[in-house]
């Protein structure tokens, strides 16, 4: 029974280290939706629906596309360390001063009705249509204050593409992310039928 308690303890501890871990975090990686069972709406269509995965990671944005947004033309595997082990893989674009960033990755068995459903659990959301997609901004903390933004686009039914970008020098960090996904999508492949 004491054993029993004692472990019963060390999980009840180890939940609250997670939880005030992630509300420590400056800007979460991925700020995922948890399923709402209760939630009703069906799926979002998508026109022209785009394949996320079909290029390499650090192909997502062209080189003149991130020179245009002020980051380097070349982009590196994005490993950061994460709260989250569901982090999306995605390629990491910087300022040369490093003052900005913006990284993007495709999310796969992921529909944007997942964040439309959750809503409620974002300090900072916005509904709004990016490059003809259906797209989210979805942050748990303020993004004029913090300098990072998540933003989320569908390219397909089950599949979104991730951009997450951090700027110290304007309080619109959310434009960077909108304007990485902007000059993304139309270089992505259509998606197989």
């Amino acid at each position: 029974m004491v054993k029993v308690l004692k472990q019963g303890a060390v999980a009840g501890a180890s939940v609250l280290l997670i939880g005030v871990l992630a509300a420590c975090s400056e800007g979460a990686q991925n700020d995922a939706p948890q399923p709402n069972p209760d939630a009703q709406g069906g799926s979002v269509e998508i026109e022209n629906p785009r394949n996320a995965s079909a290029p390499e990671l650090c192909d997502l944005l062209p080189a003149g596309a991130a020179t245009s947004l002020g980051m380097g033309p070349d982009g590196e595997v994005d490993d950061s360390p994460s709260l989250s082990e569901d982090k999306p893989e995605a390629c990491l674009w910087r300022s040369e001063n490093g003052g900005k960033s913006v990284s993007l990755g495709p999310i796969e068995d992921r529909s944007i009705r997942e964040y439309h459903d959750n809503k409620s659990t974002y300090s900072d959301y916005e509904e709004l249509t990016v490059a003809g997609h259906p797209a989210v901004r979805a942050n748990q903390g303020d993004p004029s204050q913090d300098g990072f933004c998540a933003m989320f686009l569908a390219t397909d039914d089950r599949q979104l593409l991730y951009a997450h970008s951090h700027d110290v020098d304007t309080p619109n960090t959310c434009g960077l992310a909108q304007k990485a996904l902007e000059a993304s999508v139309p270089t992505l492949p259509a998606a197989a039928g």
